[in-house]
């Protein structure tokens, strides 16, 4: 990584002192995720920014029983706030960080950044604002798992995709509705018989997507 590409991808690389650009790429690792690599196993639950370079990453909670839940995703360009919460929050807030497809990702260490947080104002401001943001994302998220039934939350995905066939496994589909394999099974079967969709092994097709906006509409 060079400084070129430090400022494209750091928000507040022009608040930064050189001494402080120097410390970031001193220290700063980038590595390529494979699809299906936890990045969070990497460093714990305090690893420090992850910035996205080239990818897709997905942030997602972990249930005791094992369920997980999608929270949100990470593009290209965009940087984990959350990776860094122990030092902003007085409790670390732990998500799982995995690359959906293979990733170019750059972590700024916990260390790095709470030393610019220390020297620079503009980086702490950052990261609460970046941190408030990112909370109304998971609010969003829990609220949906709490209180939107999984039929709807289903039907949601389907209808966003830009293509009417998606290729997706169920399990997959099972974590980013945060809840069972056999649940989203029972829901896919369902959604055939209605004629909105046809099931087959890692692919759905959809064949009445008007239907599934309809049902998004109920109450």
């Amino acid at each position: 990584m060079n400084q070129t590409e430090l400022a494209a991808l750091i928000p507040f690389y022009k608040e930064l002192t050189p001494k402080q650009i120097e410390l970031i790429l001193q220290t700063a690792q980038e590595i390529t995720a494979e699809a299906g690599k936890i990045i969070s196993a990497l460093g714990g639950s305090c690893q420090g920014f992850i910035i996205v370079k080239s990818g897709l990453i997905g942030a997602s909670m972990i249930s005791e029983d094992g369920r997980e839940a999608e929270l949100f995703t990470l593009g290209s360009g965009e940087l984990c706030i959350l990776s860094a919460s122990c030092i902003f929050l007085p409790k670390t807030f732990h998500v799982q960080m995995t690359a959906e497809k293979t990733s170019q990702i750059i972590i700024i260490p916990s260390s790095t950044v709470e030393k610019l947080r220390e020297q620079n104002m503009h980086v702490e401001l950052f990261a609460y604002k970046t941190m408030t943001a990112r909370f109304a994302d998971v609010m969003n998220a829990v609220e949906e798992l709490l209180f939107v039934p999984v039929e709807k939350r289903l039907a949601k995905i389907l209808v966003s995709s830009r293509s009417d066939t998606i290729f997706i496994t169920q399990e997959a589909l099972a974590k980013k509705l945060g809840t069972a394999r056999e649940v989203v099974s029972r829901t896919l079967s369902s959604f055939k018989a209605r004629g909105f969709v046809n099931v087959k092994r890692g692919q759905i097709e959809i064949t009445n997507k008007g239907a599934l906006q309809k049902l998004l509409q109920t109450t």
